[in-house]
């Protein structure tokens, strides 16, 4: 239990900086409901979907290898000692530069022909709320964030965690500023989005320019890669060699969280995708959840990899993860539909044009908590050096995401697109499941999991029959008493074990 605590304390370290940032960007998805109408709302969510492959792309790869070459420490000295020595300065600055210097050379020339030929690409992609001038920025955008890509890598590596998280930090903050202002307060409407956008990017380019001149100085007289090797093959070769193939992955991943968007652009309309783009954003909590524990998972079984304690550690974590989930899906399910009716800027919270996507929400809850699942279960294949079979898993998932959106959305509309995300996680679970019960095997508490997942259905359609045609505040409180019950079912029943629930209780009073 004191290691289950270091994880929960890694998790709110790791988490404070991600969440807000989240939290921010997600505020502007009620706000744009009320300023923009469906179509307009659904073309802005295509263009960043095609944003999100752009800088997949532009990343080459080379941030991996990045990561993986650049040196930090050794074995006889300490961090600084080690980093500042002339030498490995010199061969840091040679990985910065070759990696940062190849993704600006390719995003540079990709973003000159997007410029250049911004009003063929618009009529190509059909667009009717957003204009030529649009896709030009948005070609910068992804200029933009590519140029900060090593920058912020190097921070990550120096360990200057909050150097990092302030400055990731400004950078939305700005983009919210500048929302507000340029759709709110000018009436800029959807322009303002890609134009705020811009603004706040080049910020990013700018507040990183410490590290672009520390890093990409030729003052040292060797100017590339030349005269370093690794394991005798010369460096540029072997940043090469380890990237591309993480190019793949990525590229699958990116794919099953985006996917959806212009697959349902294609088949439906804008208009559904700006309605199905802002009732999938209000799944927020539980991909913050998600992604803090994530970032804090990784670190920690690593760690925790060679004690005798984790053959039972790691399944309990599973399970606690599972339990926090359920609540956070039953809150998140059961009050939604209230939330959205609160005063927000410029309306309510989620405009009345959106609100016939309200069904998809739990669906999203579902898949995000089945990715979870994943990124628990990958312990075993990072722990065994297996990692060849993360970008199988993570191709087959997007291969089934493609196939359910197209055969699932002209049936069910945008169900079928929340349907479709769903499988596909289920399938990358399911997957790794099986890899892990081969290459390491642990005794998960999978009884114990499925009843938690039951109970929470259960009390889902049990909260939902009971209010019934019941509407305001008396129904808001039957749904919160059904949450607590379920809470309180596992606490007092065999789902919490005795010594859980002392450990509980002392928390709980202290």
């Amino acid at each position: 239990m004191s290691k289950l605590r270091t994880l929960a304390s890694d998790t709110a370290v790791y988490g404070i900086s991600t969440m807000l940032q989240r939290f921010l960007t997600f505020l502007l998805t009620p706000f744009y409901t009320n300023y923009l109408a469906p179509t307009a709302m659904g073309e802005q969510a295509y263009i960043y979907s095609l944003l999100a492959f752009l800088n997949v792309l532009y990343s080459l790869g080379l941030d991996a290898a990045f990561f993986r070459f650049f040196k930090t420490s050794d074995a006889h000295g300490t961090h600084r000692a080690y980093q500042e020595a002339p030498e490995h300065l010199r061969y840091n600055r040679a990985v910065f530069r070759y990696c940062c210097g190849m993704i600006i050379t390719v995003s540079s020339v990709a973003t000159l022909f997007v410029v250049v030929f911004a009003e063929r690409i618009h009529a190509g992609l059909g667009l009717q709320s957003v204009s030529a001038a649009d896709v030009a920025l948005a070609a910068c955008i992804a200029f933009f964030d590519a140029v900060t890509l090593i920058p912020y890598a190097t921070l990550r590596m120096e360990r200057k965690a909050k150097r990092f998280a302030l400055t990731k930090l400004a950078v939305v903050v700005l983009n919210v500023a500048a929302n507000l202002l340029l759709v709110a307060t000018l009436s800029n409407g959807v322009h303002g989005i890609f134009r705020a956008g811009a603004v706040s990017a080049l910020v990013g380019v700018v507040l990183v320019l410490p590290e672009l001149a520390r890093y990409g100085s030729v003052a040292d007289h060797r100017g590339g890669t030349e005269g370093y090797a690794i394991d005798r093959e010369p460096l540029w070769k072997a940043l090469w060699r380890f990237g591309l193939p993480t190019l793949p992955s990525a590229f699958s991943a990116m794919m099953l969280q985006v996917a959806d968007r212009p697959i349902m652009q294609m088949l439906l309309s804008s208009s559904a995708v700006g309605v199905y783009q802002a009732n999938y954003r209000l799944g927020i909590p539980m991909m913050l959840v998600v992604t803090v524990f994530e970032q804090a998972w990784k670190p920690f079984y690593l760690r925790e990899a060679g004690s005798k304690e984790s053959r039972i550690l790691f399944p309990r974590v599973l399970t606690y993860f599972t339990v926090v989930c359920a609540v956070v899906f039953l809150a998140v399910a059961l009050l939604i539909e209230f939330v959205v009716q609160l005063p927000f800027i410029g309306g309510r919270f989620l405009n009345v044009a959106y609100l016939g996507g309200l069904s998809i929400v739990p669906i999203v809850l579902a898949a995000y908590y089945f990715n979870g699942v994943f990124t628990n279960l990958a312990a075993g294949v990072y722990i065994r050096k297996r990692t060849k079979y993360l970008p199988i898993a993570t191709g087959l998932a997007a291969a089934v995401n493609i196939a359910l959106n197209v055969a699932l959305i002209p049936v069910y509309g945008i169900m079928g697109g929340a349907l479709a995300t769903l499988g596909a996680y289920i399938v990358s679970a399911v997957f790794l499941c099986r890899l892990t019960r081969r290459i390491y095997p642990l005794r998960y508490e999978w009884g114990r999991v499925l009843v938690i997942c039951s109970l929470a259905g259960l009390t889902y359609y049990v909260a939902l029959v009971m209010t019934e045609g019941i509407m305001g505040l008396p129904a808001v409180f039957l749904r919160v008493v059904c949450i607590a019950g379920f809470v309180g079912a596992l606490l007092i029943g065999f789902m919490v074990s005795g010594e859980e629930r002392r450990i509980l209780s002392n928390l709980f009073k202290r």
